[in-house]
């Protein structure tokens, strides 16, 4: 039954079915007709539930003589019978979600932190010119002391690296570099609404765009287009079709230019680094490199596009490591490592002497068996995978009800329809949104932002506003 030519058949016919069903969920279920229906963390989750990362149309765009295994880079660890039973506990998340997001208990939940903790006196606040000003100048200020220190972005530095200030902004650089991103957000915010504040909008999106590159990852060139996107949406409440051309060259830079730089950081040794010589290194890089530049990237840009939005094929395989091996002592705690994640809210667990387990490194080493030297990025193998790993069957269906139970909570906070709620809403939509593999990481920024980024924002706000600047 799961022979190629069956079990492929099989399995883009399921995916058509998930597609009709989402489809149905977005265009014709009342919760979803409101004014900003495609911000709404209903959409959000649909969208990511299953169009993103359990498959949907991008499984039907990634085949090869009209076969998916073959077109994969995951072929030698796949077969049709696990890509099925992905597809099965894939189907059970993805009515588990609506259901927990169609029950009142996320409505109950916002309704108490709301008005029985007394968080309303903090998510009513329009925002003036000068918050988002002061964070610009700051973030990319500490961006810039992260970047001369050779510890911006790229991953590769670890606190005892450092001394001094430049130590506890690696411990914290995941914030840090946000900080500027909070302050381009509402100035883009700001511009779209009146057209005010050009100069500062223009200027800070060019210097984010170089910091975005230099990173060393994809994501934040892609982060950066969501957060000029979003704002206009909101203001004008449609999508245009230079958003859709903007949105598609945005990806091509990621997966190529981005992942040029990429490669490069890997490679690029330096704690201390200016601007010239940065320059000077990557073109001496991409001129000795170019031949394996342009089989690494350019050649396979459509697949590895395709593979980066997709983690139906490394679920599949979790699930498989699951059923034949099944987790041992020496695997990460899934359930431990989510049931212990609150603890960690207040009291980073650096501090504590310990991190999150790295679940890519450890799917990649562990799961796939790659050697160490011969393949440097770690691999997500999704939030079905995770779930699947912590529970099988039972956990998924919970997981899913409580993460549709979360994006109903938060969908609250864009419905509020205040500048300060409207900026909470979208920090945690970064955050729960789409979820990787990296679950109980993402447990713990949910709840600091929620419970710290109201009160934050309403103090800086409250004097940012009285200065009248």
């Amino acid at each position: 039954m799961y022979s190629d030519a069956y079990g492929n058949a099989l399995f883009l016919s399921t995916i058509v079915l998930g597609l009709i069903y989402n489809a149905l969920i977005i265009f014709k279920t009342p919760i979803l007709d409101s004014k900003y229906k495609f911000l709404s963390a209903g959409f959000v989750g649909v969208f990511s539930c299953f169009i993103v990362f359990n498959g949907g149309v991008i499984q039907l765009l990634y085949l090869k003589d009209f076969d998916y295994i073959s077109a994969n880079a995951f072929a030698p660890y796949m077969d049709y019978a696990s890509l099925m039973k992905f597809n099965a506990v894939t189907a059970l998340g993805n009515v588990c979600f609506w259901l927990g997001y169609m029950l009142p208990a996320g409505r109950k939940l916002f309704a108490f932190y709301y008005e029985g903790i007394g968080y309303k006196r903090f998510l009513h606040l329009d925002i003036g010119a000068l918050f988002p000003k002061v964070f610009i100048v700051i973030g990319l200020g500490l961006n810039f002391i992260l970047f001369i220190n050779g510890a911006f972005g790229r991953g590769l530095s670890t606190p005892e690296d450092f001394d001094g200030i430049v130590r506890y902004l690696v411990l914290y650089s995941s914030y840090v570099e946000k900080i500027s991103m909070v302050g381009y957000f509402l100035l883009a915010l700001l511009y779209f609404k009146d057209g005010s504040h050009k100069v500062w909008f223009w200027a800070t999106l060019l210097i984010q765009v170089v910091f975005a590159l230099v990173s060393g990852a994809r994501g934040p060139i892609i982060f950066l287009f969501l957060l000029t996107m979003i704002p206009y949406y909101y203001v004008n409440r449609k999508i245009t079709k230079q958003i859709i051309i903007a949105g598609a060259f945005t990806l091509f830079v990621a997966f190529t230019i981005a992942s040029e730089i990429k490669v490069f950081t890997q490679s690029f040794n330096s704690n201390s680094v200016s601007i010239s010589d940065y320059a000077e290194s990557f073109m001496e890089f991409r001129e000795k490199s170019q031949a394996d530049i342009d089989r690494r990237i350019y050649r396979s840009v459509y697949y590895s596009l395709m593979r980066r939005l997709s983690s139906v094929a490394q679920g599949s395989v979790a699930i498989k490591y699951k059923d034949q091996h099944g987790v041992d002592e020496y695997d990460p705690k899934f359930i431990g490592e989510l049931v212990t994640a609150p603890l960690y809210v207040v009291i980073p667990r650096t501090q504590l002497g310990g991190q999150f387990p790295n679940w890519g490194q450890w799917y990649r080493l562990k799961v796939l068996r790659q050697n160490n030297d011969s393949y440097l990025n770690n691999i997500s193998f999704g939030q079905v995978g995770y779930f699947y790993l912590a529970g099988k069957w039972l956990f998924v269906a919970i997981g899913f009800i409580i993460y549709g139970i979360i994006l109903r909570f938060a969908n609250n906070f864009l419905e509020l329809n205040s500048g300060l709620s409207f900026l909470v809403y979208v920090a945690i939509i970064s955050v729960i949104g789409y979820v990787a593999a990296s679950i109980p990481s993402s447990s713990v920024t949910f709840l600091r932002y929620i419970i710290f980024l109201p009160i934050i924002f309403y103090v800086t706000i409250k004097v940012s506003n009285r200065l009248r600047i």
